[in-house]
């Protein structure tokens, strides 16, 4: 019960983190836009996604260690735990002297990734420079140590500290855009503010964690272990960026920052969205990992539908509820004149689903460790979405990115990212021939909730707030009663309410029970 207690308080503390780090910087956003113009969003953009290109040096070596650090802690053996971040730190003080000198290699190429004028006064190398100290400080500055909240399942501590930190980041940066209007003070906030989140992970660690200092050496076969691991990593790695960040990048050199920073409004709501449900993953994959190792494969079968059932509930959801409200909520915060089509709106939440709902096969590749057996899959999908990124921006526009990826994931990720799962851990194609039915049934069944849904709220009329209010309120109801419709005969859906039922607190728990009595 400690693994679903701390999975529960992970998910509580990380989706209050996550609703804090969203608003305040929706709220400077959108200061920004009225104040500076939609440019100076698309370089942030711009930046961001160039600066998650050079941390492919990372190379998943976080991911990989604190996958190594399940089995110690649940032996009590501090002394390897020791060494693995003795391991660690050596790694990432290597890692960020590269992703600096690689920094420094793009700088004069900066000009070329932008189609139209940059704004007055604006300098894209000293920004440059600036989200690239920001992004190397973390490596030289004790982010190892956010490896033992992790594989300990008590991110929620760390989570605390990033929601506070965050909060004043964002009223920093509102005061300084409102009362100043000075790009550069703006940016210079972040990596004040990564400083002080390192600082207090390191103190925090040294008060939960006394007994883990960097000392010792980890031995060959384990080093040798860990760049097996590693090394599929790298793969990892390169693909998700390659199939995310490079469209910012594509966006920006073929149809300029304008379009960029209106793209990144639409993406802005899906990546938060996403960001919730990473907080779902995060808080899985140390419970999952402690699982596979003191469970077996048939019990983490089971664990596999339930959660997998959960999860992709939750994903139809959003998508309906994203197809019913992105143009309405898009026309009151950015204006009429910086919105999409709404063929790009369709394509947005098609690229959300899918992006999304293999997640929790991802989940548990990630706790078994089976990364070096699915190195080839992003690599070909992202390969697929740089190719296609680049033809169909020419072609069609801004709907080409959005396609591009949609194909590379539909045709690539789903089928192939579950065989590595149940080839090389649950060992049975017959369970992998039905994960991926029950994939397209889900697929159906969002197509479905979604159009119903937004049926539905086209008889709501009005453009104001008020009409928005009502569309939420539709699509609380109305798409997870079609759910509950699909999947009440679902033996998936009973295994993920009992789980549900058991995990609730004590007196909700006797509360239904006592109903049930009666």
């Amino acid at each position: 019960m400690s693994r679903t207690r701390n999975t529960f308080r992970n998910i509580i503390w990380g989706s209050i983190g996550k609703l804090v780090t969203i608003v305040l910087p929706f709220v400077t956003r959108t200061i920004m836009i009225y104040t500076m113009g939609m440019q100076y969003v698309g370089l942030g953009s711009l930046f961001t996604s160039l600066l998650q290109v050079l941390n492919l040096a990372e190379l998943g070596i976080g991911s990989a260690l604190v996958f190594s650090m399940y089995r110690p802690i649940a032996e009590n053996d501090n002394e390897k735990i020791c060494s693995l971040l003795n391991f660690y730190r050596k790694s990432y003080h290597i890692i960020g002297t590269i992703i600096l000198c690689c920094g420094f290699f793009v700088l004069p190429f900066l000009n070329f990734l932008v189609a139209d004028d940059i704004p007055q006064g604006i300098s894209l190398h000293i920004l440059f420079i600036i989200y690239l100290f920001n992004n190397v400080l973390g490596y030289f500055l004790f982010a190892y140590y956010n490896s033992l909240f992790v594989a300990h399942q008590r991110t929620d501590i760390t989570s605390k500290i990033s929601m506070g930190l965050n909060c004043l980041s964002s009223i920093l940066q509102i005061i300084i855009l409102i009362c100043f209007g000075n790009y550069y003070v703006y940016v210079l906030v972040i990596p004040m503010i990564t400083c002080l989140n390192n600082l207090c992970i390191v103190k925090l660690a040294k008060k939960y964690f006394p007994q883990y200092v960097c000392r010792g050496n980890i031995d060959k076969n384990e080093k040798r272990e860990l760049t097996f691991k590693v090394g599929g990593m790298l793969f990892q790695k390169l693909g998700n960026v390659i199939l995310t960040s490079v469209d910012s990048i594509v966006i920006s050199a073929f149809l300029g920052l304008k379009i960029l920073g209106i793209y990144n409004g639409y993406y802005y709501i899906i990546t938060s969205l996403m960001g919730f449900l990473g907080i779902v993953q995060a808080a899985l994959i140390p419970a999952v990992g402690n699982a596979i190792v003191t469970q077996d494969k048939e019990k983490n079968y089971v664990n596999f539908r339930k959660f997998h059932m959960m999860y992709c509930w939750i994903v139809i959801w959003w998508s309906s509820c994203l197809l019913s409200l992105y143009q309405p909520f898009i026309r009151l915060w950015q204006g009429e004149e910086n919105m999409l089509t709404n063929v790009s709106v369709m394509l947005f939440v098609v690229y959300f689903f899918l992006y999304k709902v293999g997640d929790i096969c991802w989940v548990f590749r990630e706790a078994v460790g089976l990364w070096w057996q699915g190195k080839f899959v992003p690599l070909i999908s992202s390969v697929v979405n740089l190719i296609l990124n680049i033809y169909l921006v020419q072609k069609i526009g801004l709907p080409g990115i959005i396609i591009s990826t949609i194909v590379s994931i539909f045709f690539v990720n789903m089928p192939f990212g579950g065989w590595v799962l149940f080839k090389h851990y649950f060992c049975s194609k017959k369970k992998y021939v039905h994960y991926l039915l029950t994939q397209y049934t889900y697929m159906g069944m969002m197509f479905v909730t979604a159009g119903l849904t937004w049926w539905i709220c086209n008889f709501v009329q009005g453009v104001g707030i008020g009409a928005l209010l009502i569309k939420m309120i539709i699509c609380i109801i109305f798409p997870n009663l079609f759910l509950l419709a699909f999947n009440f005969r679902n033996p998936n859906f009973k295994l993920a309410l009992q789980f549900i039922l058991q995990s609730s607190p004590e007196r909700l728990k006797s509360y239904i029970f006592k109903r049930k009595k009666k």
